[in-house]
């Protein structure tokens, strides 16, 4: 249950505040009804979004790093024009600039649904790996979970709204501008980070710098999205306990100490919101992970020829085995063996390109990645790419996995 609750908010809860936001900008800005802008945002969304989960789920054509890289350079090229547009609107509104500027708030909604769609069209594909029946309390805990982190996304999102559409253009404006450009620096590391684990550029070490960085503090753009979501809740509550009550008859005043109690409590429970998501990525995360530990590694030694000798009856249980060998520095070279199928293994060092030496566990039938939580491929194990451990080269001589000590020693400086 906690691990889907906290998937399902780490995806929903920035794009839902992205969201919130462009529909609000189209309500300041058009006079007409604003649902068809949004829904036809949603359906393009959905559509990109549900193709390519359907290619995941029965090809191996489609690959995920290519996605996002399609979509978030997409982003990049509609953000600019949507920035200038914006403020074109601002100071003189036309008809032209007031259609641009609809068509790329769809645009936008429908690339921010695409981008974040995938995951949760797939999750429920993974609620019974490793169960012989969906009839038990694990499974239904998982639906749970999902479901309750889909449903404060949307209440999130729509308070959100609420509370933007109460407040002057002066107040939204300038916090759009700001989400934007949080969102799209995001996007950018995002970018960075696929360029990098498909080799598409050559590597920096700034780079790896602070795509490691941004990974260790996975909640980072989440708290950022949260102080904006305070502070507009912030600004109505105040300006609902300040505003005069003034009016013309007693009709007019009763109808205005309503509007703002109403203000009053879609703050509050917005606030409410953000304190559970808030729980959500930081108790609950440590609550779950905390009893992930890497189980110590079996200790190898080479023999006098410089190799590492594992007899295949060590690892044929389909289990996932970790050794550690001490390179000429001290330093412990941790790597991973598993058995994929009758005659094929997955081995690769204890680390990948992206998440470093944090380590791998085994979970059910799954192999995860201890710190960002990815569900590994196991098939994929022994392959470069993703979050892939790093591949260890190896031969099967007589019975026994003979790994050469050379290989090691060129990769320790990952475990320092």
């Amino acid at each position: 249950m906690l691990q889907y609750l906290i998937n399902v908010t780490d995806n929903t809860f920035v794009p839902a505040i992205m969201i919130a936001l462009l529909c609000a900008l189209l309500t300041k800005f058009n006079t007409r009804p604003i649902k068809t802008f949004i829904v036809v945002g949603f359906i393009l969304g959905s559509i990109v979004a549900l193709t390519y989960t359907i290619l995941k789920r029965n090809t191996a054509f489609a690959v995920r790093e290519y996605y996002d890289l399609g979509v978030i350079i997409c982003w990049l090229v509609i953000t600019i024009p949507l920035f200038i547009v914006l403020l074109i609107q601002v100071r003189s509104s036309t008809l032209f600039f007031n259609r641009m500027f609809n068509g790329l708030v769809v645009l936008a909604i429908g690339l921010i649904m695409a981008q974040c769609l995938p995951n949760l069209m797939l999750y429920p594909f993974q609620f019974d790996v490793g169960m012989e029946s969906i009839f038990n309390n694990d499974y239904l805990f998982k639906w749970i979970g999902y479901g309750f982190a889909l449903l404060l996304a949307v209440l999130i999102g729509q308070f959100t709204c609420r509370i933007c559409e109460r407040l002057s253009t002066k107040w939204v404006i300038p916090i759009f501008v700001l989400s934007l450009l949080i969102y799209t620096i995001a996007n950018s590391i995002n970018l960075l980070q696929i360029l990098i684990v498909r080799r598409l550029i050559s590597t920096q070490k700034w780079m790896m710098d602070l795509v490691i960085f941004i990974l260790a503090h996975v909640n980072l753009f989440t708290f950022i999205f949260m102080a904006i979501v305070i502070l507009l809740t912030v600004v109505l509550y105040i300006k609902s306990k300040t505003t005069s009550l003034v009016g013309s008859n007693p009709a007019q005043i009763r109808k205005l100490k309503a509007q703002l109690r109403t203000d009053r409590r879609t703050s509050l429970l917005l606030m409410a919101g953000v304190a559970m998501t808030a729980y959500t990525v930081t108790r609950a995360r440590y609550i779950f992970e905390k009893g992930v530990e890497l189980t110590p590694a079996e200790p190898v030694s080479a023999n006098k020829e410089g190799l590492i000798v594992i007899p295949l009856t060590q690892v044929n249980d389909g289990n996932l085995h970790r050794y550690g060998f001490q390179a000429n520095d001290g330093t412990l070279v941790r790597f991973i063996v598993i058995k994929k199928s009758e005659n094929a293994y997955g081995v690769g060092f204890d680390a990948c390109d992206i998440c470093g030496a944090s380590g791998y566990y085994q979970r059910g039938n799954q192999v995860v990645c201890i710190l960002c939580d990815v569900v590994m491929n196991i098939a994929t194990i022994g392959f470069s790419g993703g979050c892939n451990p790093v591949p260890l080269k190896y031969e099967i001589i007589d019975g026994n996995m003979v790994i050469r000590t050379v290989h090691l020693e060129a990769e320790k400086s990952r475990f320092k």
